[in-house]
């Protein structure tokens, strides 16, 4: 009798403390979308770890729709000399297994030797065809000593081909051959980084991806056989990494920025079909073979969004905007959307840029007074007190060709020259005019020499 009371009040201490427990679990409580969301701050890891927590929680994972992978950290245990990382492929197939929808975006970065023959094939297989992804990135990572640092992908015709798949990453492999782009209608963005094939093989991946928008390529070919073939109507954002080449030829006509990292092609061998690209200055320009973008700078008046290229070199600064490089932009002063890109990139900037040319479109026309060009009332960059485009951007030389002496053009150049934006040279190109408008671009290049100087030892020089 004394144990069966004692047993019962066991009981009802156990079952309280449990109301107690369910009551403080106010997060159970939340809706499965603010669950999901809670689990988008995550680790894959501590994702799939949330599923002991609770019934609540048992199957909520399964149903993210992003999940990181990292499996450089899955090494030694911390209290067993036991190494983990071969088994964590064998776990991440799992995980995609398991998974009981859909994925918009999945990461995996691992090392060559912890996966398996046809392992890499088959998250391909499963996370393209089974779980529909939209935007996938497959990175074998470098590790020092380790023989079999690069896999070769044996893929079967048409794994990158599915209307779901939007956007690929793929980081140091092996190609075997093209066929596993075979018909990808569907990829607007590539990416092919440290990756190995014959030249043969780049050509038909990308005439096989006849829709994509971005492309950044740092290709390695196993031998020089010929030239790299880009040809794409639809293309916004080109950057290049190539060695091994014999040369390069691009045939964007919608093309805006072009990053050139590093070639080993001579400019002889590099040839570009687009009329926008109408640059004097280049890789090759300088004789330091510093990185360069050439970007032509487009916004319509009637377009409130920003273009997919502008978008794409914005959100990864530190990976298009390289330290002492050069950069050529051609840009409409009186179009202040294109402006605040302009300067929205200037000031992303990451350190000291080598060269900047600045193109000046033909639309500087006269306007009447009060008229606002392009149908725009914002405040005008020279209306504003603070520096252009801001007070840490520096240049070694700018170049500003096609200079009209615009009120437009004066006040850029004038800022750039009082703020200590130019650390070296200004060097003038006038724009094609009659001569007494050359007369008067001399007298506009005049005030600007008078102006003073953030820096002392800048010159100004017209040619």
């Amino acid at each position: 009798m004394e144990i069966s009371s004692l047993s019962s009040s066991d009981t009802r201490g156990k079952d309280d403390l449990v109301d107690a427990v369910n009551t403080d679990d106010r997060i159970s409580t939340l809706s499965k979308d603010l669950l999901l969301k809670i689990l988008s701050s995550l680790s894959t890891k501590e994702v799939v770890r949330t599923s002991v927590l609770s019934k609540r929680w048992g199957d909520v994972w399964k149903e993210t729709s992003e999940i990181f992978m990292d499996m450089r950290y899955i090494t030694i245990s911390r209290y067993l000399s036991i190494d983990f990382s071969p088994y964590a492929a064998g776990w991440l197939t799992k995980v995609i297994n398991d998974h009981s929808g859909n994925f918009e975006r999945f990461t995996i970065y691992h090392f060559a030797y912890q996966c398996g023959y046809g392992m890499v094939e088959a998250w391909i297989r499963s996370l393209i065809h089974v779980k529909h992804v939209k935007d996938l990135t497959l990175v074998n990572c470098f590790r020092p000593f380790l023989v079999t640092s690069i896999l070769t992908l044996d893929l079967p015709p048409k794994s990158f081909s599915h209307p779901n798949l939007k956007s690929l990453h793929l980081g140091r492999y092996t190609l075997k051959d093209p066929h596993g782009f075979d018909n990808c209608w569907n990829i607007k963005q590539l990416k092919l980084i440290a990756v190995f094939a014959e030249i043969e093989v780049f050509n038909v991946v990308l005439m096989s991806c006849p829709s994509l928008e971005v492309l950044v390529v740092d290709l390695h070919c196993h031998k020089q056989s010929g030239p790299l073939k880009i040809e794409n109507r639809n293309l916004k954002f080109l950057f290049l990494s190539c060695s091994q080449i014999d040369g390069i030829e691009v045939a964007t006509p919608s093309l805006e920025i072009l990053t050139v990292k590093s070639l080993s092609c001579e400019i002889e061998k590099f040839v570009i079909a687009n009329p926008n690209f109408q640059f004097n200055r280049n890789y090759w320009a300088t004789g330091q073979l510093y990185p360069h973008t050439s970007y032509y700078i487009a916004c319509p008046p009637d377009q409130d969004k920003t273009s997919i290229g502008h978008e794409v070199m914005m959100s990864e600064p530190s990976e298009y905007m390289k330290f002492y490089a050069s950069m050529s932009v051609s840009i409409d002063l009186t179009n202040t959307k294109e402006v605040d890109m302009l300067k929205e990139v200037l000031a992303a900037w990451p350190d000291e840029m080598q060269e900047l040319e600045i193109l000046f479109k033909n639309s500087n026309v006269p306007r009447k007074e009060g008229e606002t060009p392009m149908g725009r009332t914002k405040r005008k960059f020279w209306e504003e007190t603070k520096p252009f485009p801001n007070g840490h951007f520096r240049v070694h030389t700018v170049w500003l060709f096609n200079f009209s002496g615009s009120k437009e053009e004066f006040a850029l150049a004038s800022r750039l020259i009082t703020q200590g934006t130019v650390v070296m040279t200004m060097k003038i190109q006038p724009a094609s005019i009659s001569l007494s408008n050359k007369l008067e671009i001399e007298a506009a290049v005049t005030k600007l020499k008078e102006l003073p100087k953030g820096h002392t030892e800048l010159s100004i020089v017209m040619f």
